[in-house]
């Protein structure tokens, strides 16, 4: 045999080699992304092994990812036990990364979807909970406030006997005193503008809406001074003797009794 066709033969067998190389590593390849694809087709096709990787995430603080393996078992999943689960860990997790707005949405869904759920007065609690996270200062609108307090009240309603209770009650006196306060500022505004027929309206609601939050002999006081303002000498008599009848101990009941010791009747 001729040297040169030594070679060519020579050649042809290492390119028949190089050519099966490359043939049997994309086997590889396709073959074991064809394994990682069914084991990861496998592990998406169980809720419950969803459902724990999203409650990894959530311990270690993973949240955007938790939200996304809980939305996951909730949508492809609806009818899974692991569905109602991530449901509630979902709200749980919008909480703890404090999106307030997103977690009392998933805990009313909650409520409404699962009300004799064990954890359903939990859930509701703290849906009056997210609410109150976003309770701005009695400066701004307070329509978050009134949400968390009809949160709490439903609970105490719906689940007097919840180890969550004792809180609400703490909560809803609260927030009762926060929307008190609102309508006291809003109330002071206009008395000091000289408004005094809008300041009597504000100063009467709080008595009427919140008469335990603490500033009813304060309410009384300022009710008394409008009338005053007002020339309506009979009526803020009788509100600054009510304040005195009722709250003798009040920082405003001296000056109440000084204002009728100065405008006796004649």
């Amino acid at each position: 045999m001729k040297r040169s066709e030594v070679r060519s033969e020579k050649s042809d067998v290492r390119s028949q080699r190089f050519l099966f190389c490359i043939l049997y590593s994309v086997f590889c390849i396709l073959f074991f992304a064809g394994c990682a694809a069914t084991q990861e087709a496998s592990v998406n096709a169980d809720p419950a092994l969803l459902y724990t990787e999203g409650v990894i995430l959530y311990q270690d603080g993973d949240y955007n990812e938790a939200i996304d393996k809980f939305k996951k078992v909730m949508e492809d999943y609806p009818l899974s036990p692991s569905a109602t689960d991530a449901q509630l860990l979902l709200a749980d997790t919008y909480y703890v990364s404090a999106q307030y707005s997103d977690a009392a949405s998933y805990y009313a869904s909650f409520i409404a979807l699962h009300p004799g759920h064990p954890k359903a007065s939990y859930a509701l609690f703290q849906k009056g909970m997210s609410y109150f996270r976003d309770v701005l200062t009695i400066d701004r609108d307070q329509t978050t406030t009134e949400k968390a307090l009809l949160a709490f009240n439903d609970m105490l309603s719906f689940y007097p006997a919840s180890v969550y209770a004792d809180k609400a009650g703490e909560m809803i006196v609260f927030l009762k005193k926060r929307l008190a306060e609102r309508e006291f500022y809003i109330g002071n505004f206009y008395f000091k503008d000289k408004k005094y027929k809008g300041a009597l309206a504000r100063f009467a609601d709080i008595l009427k809406k919140y008469p335990d939050a603490g500033l009813s002999d304060k309410a009384l006081y300022y009710i008394g001074k409008s009338y005053s303002e007002l020339g309506e000498d009979e009526l803020a008599r009788g509100a600054f003797s009510t304040l005195i009848a009722n709250f003798p101990g009040s920082s405003y009941a001296d000056d109440a009794k000084s204002w009728i010791n100065n405008n006796q009747e004649g």
